[in-house]
């Protein structure tokens, strides 16, 4: 547990609470929870990282399901246990598929792809998650995918959640009740 405690609707200074409301209100969120309850103690950089984390997941370049693969395989890669409950849940909503979601928690490559361009995006992120870097033909499949912008937002996707990812390792927020952690 960390020691730096959460930004809760009672504790927030009124930019906090301006910018928290605005954050939580969009996502439907009664309390302030995850990571963000962290990132509050510094509104500034939570209100910019929302505007960047609502592009990439929202209104950027990418569907729904790309970007989903994006973060579930950012997310698991940390080990966020938090993020990982928010986001597997929304790659099954976005159509990935159990095979797909079981695969990247036990980091096993999924057994198939429910799409080819699935599979195209999943071996880049999980290139670039792995060190390495991205060999021509496998970039090539990709901007094929994607396109150049949409490249660019996949990779600024896998970067900003583990941005995310990393701040539920240090500050370990709670996850919702009955949620297991990762293994």
């Amino acid at each position: 547990m960390s020691k730096i405690k959460s930004v809760t609707k009672e504790s927030a200074s009124d930019e906090q609470r301006r910018i928290a409301d605005a954050l939580y209100g969009a996502r439907g969120s009664p309390s302030y929870s995850g990571p963000y309850s962290y990132f509050l103690h510094d509104p500034k950089l939570t209100e910019m990282a929302n505007v960047l984390g609502d592009y990439l997941r929202l209104g950027g370049n990418l569907s729904r399901r790309q970007v989903s693969i994006a973060i579930t395989l950012a997310v698991r890669h940390w080990n966020a246990s938090y993020a990982w409950s928010v986001h597997s849940a929304n790659a099954l909503k976005f159509g990935l598929g159990e095979d797909f979601v079981a695969g990247v928690r036990e980091r096993k490559r999924p057994a198939s792809f429910a799409d080819p361009k699935d599979e195209v995006l999943y071996d880049y992120a999980s290139t670039l998650l792995a060190g390495k870097q991205i060999p021509e033909a496998l970039e090539q499949r990709a901007l094929d995918v994607v396109g150049t912008a949409g490249l660019a937002d996949f990779v600024a996707a896998i970067g900003f959640y583990s941005m995310i990812a990393l701040g539920c390792l240090a500050f370990d927020p709670a996850l919702p009740p009955g949620t297991p952690r990762l293994p």
